[in-house]
């Protein structure tokens, strides 16, 4: 074997333990994040339970400053305030009865909680809605995805995004 061989089969050998290294490192590395924490995850069941029970009590086809009030008195106090400011400049984006009548939001079933940083959490669920046919004969009117950012807002969970 020559000189440039010999230098080739080190350099490739030295990529090859380096890339083995590097992904070695990314398989076992230690998890930086700790754990839920069971209280945090039961209270925030719990706040995206209230808010989903409450969702049928806001009706979205009166005018907007009663759409405000009903926000106001059923909504307010699960979410942050920056939520609530968005929400009064674009009453389009609170989620709540679309109808008169039938359907209405029933309420969310969670799918997935997920730990997003050490101050908020990220909720997949669907949002269930009902009529008095799913009412009287079980099941539901249907079924639409929705995503929450709850918050920690000086030692309680508030929602801080729908989506």
């Amino acid at each position: 074997m020559n000189i440039n061989g010999l230098v080739r089969f080190i350099v490739v050998g030295m990529v090859v333990l380096l890339v083995i290294s590097v992904g070695m490192y990314f398989l076992f590395k230690p998890s930086t994040t700790s754990p839920p924490n069971e209280a945090d995850i039961n209270a925030i069941y719990r706040v995206v339970g209230e808010f989903g029970a409450r969702l049928k009590d806001v009706g979205l086809i009166a005018p907007d400053q009663d759409v405000i009030t009903a926000m106001d008195f059923n909504l307010k106090q699960l979410i942050t305030d920056r939520l609530y400011q968005a929400f009064v400049q674009d009453t389009s984006r609170i989620p709540g009865r679309a109808a008169s009548s039938s359907p209405w939001p029933e309420g969310i079933e969670i799918v997935s909680v997920q730990r997003l940083d050490n101050g908020s959490y990220a909720v997949v669920g669907n949002q269930i809605m009902m009529d008095s046919d799913a009412l009287a004969h079980g099941g539901n009117a249907g079924e639409t995805p929705i995503t929450l950012t709850l918050k920690r807002v000086n030692g309680t969970w508030l929602i801080d995004n729908v989506t």
